[in-house]
């Protein structure tokens, strides 16, 4: 198993919150195999002088981390290392964007020993761990209904209708997680809280309402970007087609 094989890091500047994690991986997992970093500069370090280090808890406030930009670079440089976030935010556009950074799973820091436990193990078994938070829709609709803004206006996230607009054109899940360079599961993670905010059921019904929404004609409606383009070692780009009108989207 890999909890028997890998070393653990766990990455937080706060004491407190470095022992308990050091105490649960101890307690539920029964590994003594564990190291802590108290900042970004350190996790690359450690993980770079010990190559048995196979997973990795990290905060989001780790100074020098940056967010997703540290994030993505972690996973660039380590692949083969498991990343999961266990942070404070429960903001749904937080979490999307660290899963969208390539990590195995995002994790609060309010859920019980139990959950938190049972998160871990989830990761460290080769699984996606997703908080229950991110397909709860409520609270951003009512935040949206009581700033005076349609609730789906600020809905979909720029990645998403990436995600979206590469499923139009048929691509695979594992064609876009290449293009888009994150995980096959992440872009898993993004179809299905793209489908529940859309409110279709498959590929199908959501190109089509992609569609239908591309070519609206209210300035205040939520667009998707141009058809993605790929080159080889770069970042995925926009192309616009004669066929198609130019498309934008609020950030």
């Amino acid at each position: 198993m890999a909890e028997a094989t890998s070393d653990i890091l766990v990455a937080d500047n706060h004491p407190l919150c470095r022992e308990g994690l050091t105490t649960l991986f101890a307690r539920n997992f029964g590994l003594s195999n564990i190291f802590e970093a108290s900042d970004f500069p350190a996790v690359l370090s450690r993980i770079a002088t010990r190559p048995s280090i196979g997973f990795v808890t990290i905060d989001l406030g780790l100074p020098g981390l940056h967010k997703s930009d540290g994030l993505r670079d972690l996973r660039v440089r380590y692949p083969d290392v498991r990343v999961v976030v266990v942070a404070a935010p429960r903001d749904r556009d937080v979490v999307l964007e660290a899963l969208g950074a390539g990590v195995h799973g995002y994790i609060p820091k309010d859920v019980s020993v139990q959950e938190m436990a049972e998160a871990l193990r989830n990761v460290i078994a080769g699984r996606m761990y997703v908080p229950d938070f991110v397909s709860d829709l409520t609270a951003r609709k009512d935040a949206a209904t009581e700033s005076g803004s349609p609730a789906n206006d600020a809905a979909l996230t720029s990645r998403q209708f990436e995600v979206l607009n590469l499923l139009a054109a048929g691509r695979s899940n594992k064609e876009i997680a290449r293009l888009l360079s994150i995980a096959e599961g992440t872009v898993k993670v993004h179809i299905a809280a793209a489908f529940r905010m859309l409110g279709v059921h498959n590929r199908v019904s959501a190109a089509a309402a992609m569609q239908a929404r591309a070519f609206n004609d209210d300035p205040f409606d939520t667009y998707l970007p141009g058809i993605l383009e790929e080159r080889p070692g770069q970042p995925v780009l926009r192309r616009s087609f004669d066929t198609m009108p130019q498309i934008s989207y609020r950030r």
